[in-house]
């Protein structure tokens, strides 16, 4: 039995050793799906700040040093293609809706909601015409004039009264970018004149004195950011360890500061406040 307890011991000694010389097991990697989204994502313009999710980005990278993080800059539509491919992807920027909860995991809400809606020239009496207390009174009559140009980005969800109103009227008038720089070619396009609106949201009229947000009526959903997973346990495990920190290092409440530097409270509460009485 003296023979086994020296067996025993060089065996456990030699497994010990094996334990101190193996390398540490590899990160994952999370690769985050980003595109072009002026005011909150900016990308490619210089001397232009990074933009409010991607300073929520930066902030939540920090606080997982587990993994690895990688910046993917594709178009929005084939933000939801890689999330069907199952790639290891996350998104700070694709909004739940029932059919996306059928390929991916989503958080809970990380900043305040927002409204979608319409933006156009200040000046442009075409559009003026469907204008009444500052929102567009009936979008499926101004979709169906024919001397209007309409510009949408391919694929992008802007609540369900909207995307039900632009499916009912889809046609050669309404220009669909899918590049990852859309919604800056439709702001570009609007600048020219070679559209009279699109669609959109508050913060990318900002920078642009010729510009005016205005809200549909009849669209009282307010959209929620959410961080999004492909649906695979990977993806179920990223939600849940952003869940996990977002409490242990209260960063909801960092996400909200960061948020109301480009909307303040008073604007918030604006957009719920509308939202009720469209």
């Amino acid at each position: 039995m003296r023979f086994s307890s020296v067996g025993l011991l060089v065996f456990l000694w030699g497994f010990a050793a094996v334990a101190l010389t193996s390398p540490p097991a590899e990160k994952k990697t999370i690769y985050w799906l980003f595109f072009e989204l002026p005011g909150a994502v900016n990308l490619t313009a210089q001397n232009e700040p990074p933009g409010y999710i991607m300073e929520i980005y930066y902030l939540l990278k920090d606080k997982m040093p587990e993994y690895k993080h990688q910046v993917i800059e594709v178009p929005f539509h084939r933000s939801l293609q890689q999330m069907k491919r199952k790639k290891s992807v996350c998104s700070l920027m694709i909004l739940k809706n029932p059919d996306r909860d059928r390929y991916m995991y989503f958080g809970t809400p990380y900043m305040a909601p927002m409204p979608a809606g319409v933006i156009a020239g200040k000046d442009n009496a075409r559009v003026l015409k469907y204008v009444k207390n500052s929102k567009i009174e009936d979008i499926d009559k101004m979709l169906a004039d024919k001397n209007l140009q309409f510009g949408s980005v391919a694929d992008r969800f802007y609540g369900k009264k909207i995307s039900d109103s632009l499916q009912k009227h889809a046609s050669s008038r309404v220009l669909l970018r899918q590049g990852s720089l859309a919604d800056r070619e439709l702001r570009n396009l609007l600048k020219l004149g070679r559209i009279d609106i699109y669609f959109g949201y508050p913060f990318e009229a900002e920078g642009n004195p010729k510009a005016q947000f205005y809200f549909v009526g009849g669209n009282h959903e307010l959209l929620e950011p959410r961080i999004g997973c492909e649906k695979t346990p990977f993806g179920e495990e990223v939600i849940a360890k952003t869940e996990e920190i977002r409490v242990k290092h209260k960063l909801d409440k960092e996400f909200s500061a960061i948020h109301e530097r480009f909307y303040p409270k008073s604007m918030q509460e604006e957009f719920r406040r509308m939202s009720k009485g469209l």
